[in-house]
């Protein structure tokens, strides 16, 4: 679909937004990671409610314990600040390791271990939730609204990070989403800004910022995949893991020493996290040996699972059997991202927990690797 332009500025285009929001009498909480985008969303919502007469902006943030040096730093100094409401969450709930496919979850600040064990301890102004989802961060329950008002969570959006993140605009037609299961909108005022907007708005207005991403960048990373998120979640995000190996060596020894495999996976990068098939075996074969009979018991259920889903599929609507490494484009709605024995090895060699790649079968719930946990109800993550 064609983009449409307005002939007007992005920043100023994202303060209109986030005005009518204000003007309506909603209540307004804004979503920060002490990342690029959520400091931007952030300073226009401080802009948009000094017009509106609607200081001071409430904003959460949920600890997820591991991150860059500088990211909670940054966060302390948002929360210090006269015109914030800063709520500091954390709920205890496991994250992604990808360097461990027997055990894929760690759990933040666990409550299973010492408190010295933990990479960083969370501050005073912290406090804990149950909910263990992320959608359940911003809910009414928390902040209680008033007879016609609704709620609203801005998030740091950017159309230019993926396709995906671009068509999500399209399909709610604009900036606000509409409300989730809990009765929480979505509204996303810089979603049409690009990389370039977020560094120039940051420079040119001298906002505060997570000094991370100069480090980074000094190592470096490329603008383009600066990025603030827990460095275990994604095979993707492991090179840039080894370069705060070297950036942040203290820091990196208590990652290593927290999350099993992440020295190893650190030092290899990708490489480590990929399915590697034997000279003359067919990529079906490597499916079936390193997801079903050498794999973990949880990767291999899923992993059968799934394997007899896209079969069933693919048999509705081809009389061949589904191809070993040329996808099939009528599988995976239409654009043959699953539509091969090659891409399902590569989505399900680490079994996909928070089913980031595979929409088809439910999150893994935290009581699956510890009884008691209990269960996502709701998104894991974004």
């Amino acid at each position: 679909m064609p983009k449409r332009f307005t002939g007007e500025n992005v920043f100023d285009a994202a303060v209109d937004r986030m005005v009518e929001i204000y003007d309506a009498g909603h209540r307004v909480v804004v979503s920060f990671s002490a990342g690029k985008d959520s400091t931007c969303a952030l300073h226009i919502c401080l802009i948009a409610a000094e017009q509106t007469g609607r200081l001071p902006v409430e904003v959460i943030m949920r600890d997820e314990e591991i991150m860059f040096p500088g990211t909670f730093e940054y966060a302390e100094r948002v929360a210090s600040w006269s015109e914030v409401s800063f709520h500091w969450i954390y709920a205890c709930q496991p994250i992604i390791n990808v360097c461990n496919r027997t055990n894929p979850y760690w759990w933040v600040f666990d409550p299973e271990l010492s408190p010295d064990e933990w990479v960083r301890q969370p501050p005073d102004i912290a406090y804990r939730i149950e909910e263990k989802s992320i959608e359940r961060m911003t809910i009414a329950e928390r902040f209680p609204l008033n007879e016609g008002q609704d709620l609203y969570s801005v998030i740091g959006l950017r159309t230019q990070e993926s396709r995906g993140r671009n068509m999500t605009i399209y399909s709610s037609k604009g900036h606000v989403t509409k409300p989730n299961f809990y009765g929480t909108y979505h509204a996303r005022p810089i979603y049409d800004w690009t990389d370039g907007d977020v560094w120039k708005a940051i420079q040119m207005f001298k906002w505060d910022y997570n000094e991370a991403y100069n480090v980074m960048h000094k190592m470096g990373v490329p603008r383009n995949k600066l990025r603030i998120a827990p460095p275990t979640m994604s095979a993707s995000g492991l090179d840039t893991l080894r370069l705060a190996s070297h950036a942040w060596p203290q820091w990196f020894e208590k990652v290593c020493r927290r999350c099993p495999g992440i020295r190893q996976a650190a030092h290899y990068g990708k490489l480590a996290m990929q399915p590697i098939r034997r000279i003359n075996e067919t990529w079906k074969d490597a499916y079936i040996r390193l997801c079903i009979t050498e794999a973990p018991a949880w990767i291999a259920e899923r992993a059968t699972a799934y394997m007899e889903l896209r079969i069933r599929e693919h048999d509705a609507h081809s009389p061949e059997p589904l191809p070993d490494l040329a996808p099939c484009m009528l599988c995976g709605g239409g654009n043959g991202v699953t539509g091969s024995w090659k891409a399902m090895l590569q989505i399900m060699y680490t079994g996909d927990p928070f089913s980031f790649k595979n929409r088809r079968l439910n999150f893994v719930e935290p009581e699956t690797f510890r009884p008691g946990a209990g269960v996502w109800g709701g998104k894991p993550s974004f």
